[in-house]
C-alpha cells in the first residue's frame, strides 16, 4: 500500500526507496540533483564550508575520546545521507479504498513525516514483540540475550578473586547497620525503599563521583567508588529516588509547581537521570564552555549537540537558555547553507521565531511546569502531541511560499513537493536549523534511533532509551502509524499496560532490551570492553543479572555487598531468595518439615556449588566485622564494638539456627572483661531475642565475678539475668549464713560494693534499673534478696548508735528492741517454713536456708526476759511453734543446724584473723552442704576464718572489732560442754529460748507485761 499525498494521483518514485529520518524525497526521475551535501563542493572559489552537523564536527575543545558526532558509521543521525533518497512505488499497486482514506487522513500525513526506517522498525521488534529471555538483532531476527554472556564474563573475573578487605571509615559501617536495622525492624516494601535511599546517600559522601574524562567508569581506582558506582545505578533501577540535591541538580524552572508525587517519590526516569547526572558526565563543562563561547553560543561547532545532550539528560532549562541566548547571527551554520557572510535580517527573524517556539514547547513541558518525570504519563502523552504538532507547524512553516508572514500556523503545499535542493534554496528557516530543530523534536517525542545518535556510549545510549520510553508496547510513540498499528493501538488502548501495573518489572525489561539493542553492533563505543569489569558490571546490571553484580561487589566491598544481599532478599529481587525458618514456623510448618524442605540448618541453599549463597555472604562479612576492635563515629558520640555489629549481621541470617550458632560461637570468644561489655552483649541479644545465649552469658560473668571479685552485687544482678534461681539462692544462703556466723552485717557497710549498696537501700536505684531491662529478672532478684536484706536490717538496728554503723534516724531502746525483734521473726519465719510440723517439705521455696533456724534462736535470747515486753503475744506462741518444729525436725536438718551454731560460736573467738577467701569457694561449700547435709564442723570453721570482716578500706586484711550493740553469743563460749555428747550445744539453745519464751507466757498470763 502506498501512502498517498495531497494533489497527486500517484506518488512520484524511484527505484529502490529507502525513506530515513533525514532523508527527503526527490521528483526527479532517474536521480537526485547535485547539492553539496553529497557531491563534492560546487563552491567555485575557497575551500568547501566548515563542517557542520551532516559532516565531520570540530573536536570539542576537551579531550573528547568519543569521537565526532556523525564520524562513525553506525551514528545513522550524525552521517550525510548518500543521495536525496527517491520514494518507492510499486506500479501495480492500487491506491486505499475511499473510505479508508477517510479514516487514515491524519495518520498518512503523520506517517509521510515519520515513516519508520527498517533499522527503527527492527528496534521495535526487538523491544516489544520478542519474548522474554530473547532479544532481536538490528534486522529483527530472534537471537540469544546477551545477559547470560556477561554472567559468565563475571563470574570469569571474580572465579578465583579474593573478598574485599575493610577500607570502608568506621562511619560507614556503624550508620550502615543503623539503617539496615530499621529496616528490619519495618520488614516491607516501604522499610527497603527507605533503606536503599539513605544507604545511597550515605556512600556518596565517601565515595568519589567524577567521571572519566571521556569513558566509562569512575575517575577513582578506589574499591568502595566502583562498587558504589555500580550500587547506586542497581538501586535507582529497583528502588528509584531523588538524590541529594546537591549531587544532581535536575534544573528546572523556579515557578515551577509540583502537581504529581512528593519529594519521596521518584519516577524510573528521573532516577536514571539523576544517576547520570552524578556518576555518568564524561563531559562536565562542556554546557559552560558553549554557553560561555564568544561571540556566540551558535558560533560553538557542537551548539547543536549541547542542545541535544541538554534534552536527553532532561536539563529542558539549559536547552531553554541556548534557544533563547543562541546569538544566530554568528551562528557557524551559515557557511553550510551558503551564507559565508551570516543569515540575512528575514532568515534571523524566522530563526529566532522557531527558536522561541522551541524553547516555548520545552517549557510546556511536564517536566518543567510541574516537576513531573512520569514520562509514560497522561500529561507527557498530551506533550507528545503538541511536539507533534509543532514538527508539522515547523515544516509548513519552512515550506511556505505564498504568504512570508503567514507564520507557524499558516497551511501551505506538502514540503516534499519539490527535490531536496530546490526546497533548501527556497526555505524560510536555513536548513541545516531546520534539520537540527527537527531532530531536537524527534528526540523530544521519545525517538529511539535518534536517542541513541544523541548519546555518547552505549551506557547513555541503554539509559535514555528507557527513560524516554512512552511505555506503549506496539510502539506508536516510536515509529509511524499504518491502519495496522492503528487498529492495534485502539486495542491496545482497551486493556492496562504492563508498565502502568508493575512499572518497576516493566521499566527493567526495557532496560535489558535495550542494552541488547544497543549492543547488538561492531562499533567500539557502543560495545563493552568484556575486560574492564565496570563494563561487565554495568551489563550485568542493565541485563538484569543482579547475581553477577553481587559477585563483582564482593570483590570490591563487603559492606556494599551485604547491604545490597539484605535489601534485595526483603525486597523480592534477589535471585533464589528463600523464606526465613521463623516465618515458615509462623505459618504452621514444624521442624522436621523445614528440614524435608531442606530450610534446617546448613540445607538447601548448598546443594548446589557455586550459586550466590545470601547466607554467605552475610557470614562473612560478620566475620570482617568481628575482627575490628572498636569503631568510632565521626563526631565522637558513637562507639561500638565490632562484635556489635557483626551479632547484628547474623541475627538477620535466613537460617536463624545457623546464625544462632554462630552468634553463640562469636560470644563465646568474646573476654567479659568489664560490665559494660556484658552489658552490650546482653542487649544485643536481647534485640535479636537470643534468650539462650543471653542468659548463658550473664551466667558465665557472674562465674567470672564470684571467681575473682568480692562484687557480690553484679553477681546477683547478673544471676538473676541469667534465670539461675538455684545459683542466686545459693549465693544469697551462703551471705546470709556469713551474717550467723559472725554475728553481723556480711560484707561490712564499708565494704559493700555500689550494687549490693543500691540493691539494700533505698531506693534501689540498681533494681530500677535492672527492671527497666528485664522486669522477670528483677522480681526474682527482688523476692530472694529479701531475707538477706532483712537480717541485715535486724543486726543494722541492733549496732544503731555505735562509732561504726552509722543509720539514719535514731530510735529510742525499746523501739529499736522491738523493730529488731520484728525484722528476726520475719527472717525466722522464711527460714522454718519448710519445716512446718516437723516435717521437712525440699519443694518449699524459702528465702533464707533451715539450717539457720538455730542461730536465729539463739539472736533471740537477748530480747527475751526483758522488763519490758518486746514481743506480742502472737509473736511468742509464733516461736514456740518454730522451737517445737525444729525440735521434732528430722535429724538432718538438726544437725545442719547445730554445725552451723558450733561454728558462729567458735568464730566468736576467732575474729580478727585472715579474710582472704573468695565468693566461688565459700559457695560451692554451702552448695556441697545442701546436698550433702552440712559442711561438718571444720568446713564451717574454714568458710568463717575465711571471711572474717575485712578492714573499712578493703584492701588489707586487719584485726577489727565489730561494734555490736549485743553479742548473744558472749559467756555461752563453752554452751554444751557441760552436758556432752552430739548435739548438746544445739540442745542447750533450744531449751534456753524454751525457758525464756515460758517466762514471756508467764508474766502475759500473769499481768508482767501488758499483752
Amino acid at each position: 500500500m502506498s501512502l498517498r499525498f495531497p494533489g497527486a494521483t500517484k506518488s512520484p518514485s524511484t527505484p529502490n526507496r529507502k525513506k530515513s529520518l533525514f532523508s527527503n524525497p526527490s521528483t526527479t526521475p532517474a536521480g537526485p540533483p547535485p547539492s553539496h551535501l553529497t557531491q563534492p563542493s560546487t563552491t567555485p572559489v575557497g575551500p568547501p564550508p566548515r563542517s557542520s552537523f551532516f559532516t565531520s564536527s570540530k573536536s570539542y575543545t576537551g579531550k573528547n575520546t568519543f569521537g565526532k558526532r556523525g564520524a562513525t558509521p553506525g551514528r545513522r543521525g550524525f552521517v550525510v545521507p548518500s543521495s536525496s533518497p527517491p520514494l518507492e512505488a510499486d506500479d501495480d499497486e492500487e491506491d486505499v479504498d475511499v473510505e479508508e482514506d477517510d479514516a487514515m487522513g491524519d495518520v498518512q500525513e503523520y506517517a509521510r513525516d515519520q515513516a519508520p526506517s527498517p533499522e527503527k522498525s527492527a528496534f521495535m521488534s526487538s523491544i516489544m514483540s520478542a519474548p522474554r529471555g530473547l532479544k532481536r538483532s538490528r534486522n529483527g531476527q530472534v537471537r540469544e540475550q546477551v545477559g547470560s554472556d556477561f554472567a559468565n564474563v563475571a563470574r570469569g573475573l571474580t572465579g578465583h578473586a579474593p573478598s574485599a578487605a575493610f577500607t570502608e571509615p568506621d562511619n560507614v559501617l556503624l550508620q550502615q547497620e543503623v539503617i539496615l536495622s530499621r529496616m528490619e525492624n519495618g520488614r516491607n516494601m516501604e522499610a527497603a525503599q527507605e533503606a536503599a535511599t539513605q544507604l545511597t546517600r550515605l556512600w556518596a559522601q565517601h565515595a568519589d563521583s567524577a567521571t572519566k574524562e571521556g569513558k566509562l567508569g569512575p575517575e577513582s581506582d578506589d574499591a568502595f567508588t566502583k562498587a558504589n558506582y555500580l550500587t547506586t545505578l542497581l538501586l535507582q533501577i529497583h528502588h528509584p529516588h531523588r538524590l541529594n540535591a546537591q549531587q544532581a541538580p535536575r534544573t528546572q524552572n523556579s515557578s515551577a509547581v509540583t502537581k504529581h508525587g512528593s519529594d519521596n517519590t521518584c519516577t524510573i526516569p528521573r532516577a536514571l537521570l539523576d544517576w547520570l547526572d552524578i556518576y555518568h558526565n564524561p563531559f562536565p563543562d562542556e554546557f559552560h564552555a558553549i554557553s560561555q563561547n564568544s561571540p556566540s553560543p551558535s558560533d560553538h561547532d557542537r551548539f547543536w549537540d549541547a542542545i541535544y545532550a541538554s534534552l536527553v539528560r532532561g536539563r529542558f532549562q539549559q536547552a531553554i537558555a541556548l534557544f533563547r541566548n543562541a546569538g544566530w547571527e554568528h551562528a557557524y551554520t551559515a557557511e553550510e547553507d551558503s551564507q559565508p557572510d551570516g543569515y540575512s535580517q528575514r532568515q534571523l527573524e524566522n530563526i529566532e521565531e522557531v527558536a522561541e517556539h522551541a524553547a516555548r514547547l520545552i517549557e510546556s513541558c511536564p517536566a518543567v511546569r510541574y516537576d513531573d518525570w512520569d514520562v509514560k504519563g497522561s500529561d507527557w502523552k498530551i506533550f507528545r502531541q503538541r511536539v507533534r504538532q509543532a514538527l508539522k507547524d515547523l515544516e509548513r512553516f519552512a515550506g511556505e511560499e505564498e504568504d512570508e508572514d503567514a507564520g507557524l500556523s499558516k497551511q501551505g503545499e506538502n514540503v516534499f513537493s519539490m527535490s531536496a535542493a530546490t526546497k533548501r534554496a527556497e526555505s524560510k528557516v536555513p536548513w541545516s536549523i531546520f534539520t537540527n530543530l527537527k531532530l531536537s523534536y524527534d528526540i523530544l517525542l521519545g525517538s529511539a534511533d535518534e536517542i541513541t545518535d544523541a548519546s555518547q556510549d552505549w551506557l547513555e545510549a541503554c539509559i535514555y532509551a528507557t527513560a524516554w520510553w512512552d511505555g506503549e508496547e506496539d510502539g506508536t510513540g516510536l515509529v509511524a502509524l499504518n491502519k495496522g498499528s492503528l487498529r492495534k493501538s485502539i486495542t491496545a488502548g482497551q486493556r492496562p499496560r504492563e508498565v502502568d501495573l508493575s512499572p518497576i518489572a516493566a521499566y527493567r525489561n526495557r532496560l535489558a532490551d535495550a542494552f541488547a539493542y544497543v549492543t547488538d553492533t561492531d562499533e567500539p563505543l557502543f560495545v563493552p570492553e568484556t575486560m574492564d569489569p565496570i563494563h561487565v558490571g554495568l551489563g550485568c546490571v542493565l541485563s538484569d543479572g543482579v547475581e553477577s553484580v553481587i559477585r563483582l561487589l564482593r570483590t570490591w566491598s563487603l559492606p556494599i555487598t551485604a547491604s545490597i544481599v539484605e535489601i534485595a532478599a526483603l525486597a523480592g529481587w534477589l535471585p533464589k531468595a528463600r523464606p526465613r525458618s521463623r516465618e515458615l514456623l509462623e505459618q504452621g510448618f514444624s521442624s522436621e518439615d523445614l528440614m524435608v524442605l531442606s530450610h534446617g540448618p546448613g540445607g538447601g541453599q548448598r546443594e548446589q556449588p557455586g550459586k550466590l549463597v545470601r547466607d554467605d555472604v552475610l557470614s562473612e562479612y560478620a566475620d570482617a566485622l568481628a575482627g575490628k576492635h572498636v569503631l568510632h563515629s565521626s563526631d565522637g558520640r558513637t562507639e561500638r564494638e565490632g562484635w556489635e555489629l557483626a551479632v547484628a549481621v547474623l541475627g538477620r541470617m535466613d537460617d536463624e539456627m545457623e546464625g544462632e550458632r554462630k552468634i553463640g560461637e562469636l560470644l563465646d570468644q568474646i573476654e567479659l572483661s568489664d560490665e559494660a561489655r556484658v552489658d552490650r552483649i546482653l542487649l544485643a541479644c536481647q534485640e535479636l531475642e537470643l534468650v539462650e545465649q543471653a542468659r548463658g552469658i550473664a551466667e558465665r560473668y557472674a562465674d567470672i565475678l564470684a571467681t575473682t571479685t568480692h562484687s557480690y552485687g553484679p553477681a546477683l544482678i547478673y544471676l538473676a539475668r541469667a534465670r539461675s534461681p538455684a545459683k542466686l539462692k545459693s549465693t544469697l544462703g551462703l551471705l546470709a549464713s556469713l551474717c550467723l556466723i559472725h554475728s553481723s552485717t556480711y560484707p561490712a557497710p564499708g565494704d559493700l560494693d555500689l550494687q549490693l549498696a543500691s540493691l539494700l537501700s533505698g531506693p534501689r536505684t540498681a533494681l530500677v534499673a535492672l527492671a527497666r531491662m528485664d522486669t522477670d529478672a528483677a522480681n526474682m532478684l527482688a523476692s530472694h534478696l529479701s531475707g538477706y536484706a532483712t537480717l541485715r536490717r535486724f543486726y543494722q538496728l541492733r549496732d544503731q548508735g555505735q562509732e561504726t554503723v552509722e543509720v539514719p534516724g535514731t530510735l529510742c531502746p525499746l523501739a529499736r528492741a522491738r523493730e529488731a525483734a520484728k525484722a528476726l521473726l520475719a527472717v525466722l519465719a522464711s527460714a522454718s517454713d519448710c519445716i512446718r510440723g516437723g516435717l521437712y517439705d525440699p519443694n518449699t521455696e524459702s528465702v533464707l536456708p533451715v539450717d539457720g533456724v538455730l542461730a536465729l534462736l539463739g539472736e533471740l535470747l537477748p530480747l527475751l526476759g526483758q522488763r519490758k515486753r518486746v514481743f506480742s503475744q502472737e509473736q511468742v506462741f509464733f516461736l514456740l511453734r518454730v522451737v517445737e518444729d525444729f525440735a521434732s525436725a528430722p535429724s538432718r536438718v538438726r544437725e545442719d543446724g547445730e554445725e552451723l551454731l558450733g561454728a558462729c560460736l567458735r568464730a566468736f573467738g576467732e575474729e580478727g584473723g585472715n579474710a582472704s577467701g573468695m565468693l566461688r569457694k565459700s559457695r560451692s561449700d554451702l552448695t556441697r552442704s545442701s546436698a550433702s547435709g552440712g559442711l561438718g564442723g571444720s568446713s564451717w570453721d574454714m568458710l568463717a576464718s575465711s571471711t572474717m570482716a575485712m578492714s573499712r578500706s578493703g584492701e588489707k586484711a586487719a584485726a577489727v572489732e565489730v561494734a555490736r550493740g549485743w553479742d548473744w553469743r558472749k559467756g555461752l563460749e563453752s554452751i554444751g560442754t557441760n552436758t556432752g555428747g552430739e548435739g548438746a550445744a544445739g540442745r542447750d539453745v533450744v531449751m534456753m529460748v524454751r525457758t525464756a519464751l515460758a517466762q514471756e507466757v508467764a508474766k502475759g498470763w500473769t499481768g508482767g507485761v501488758g499483752w
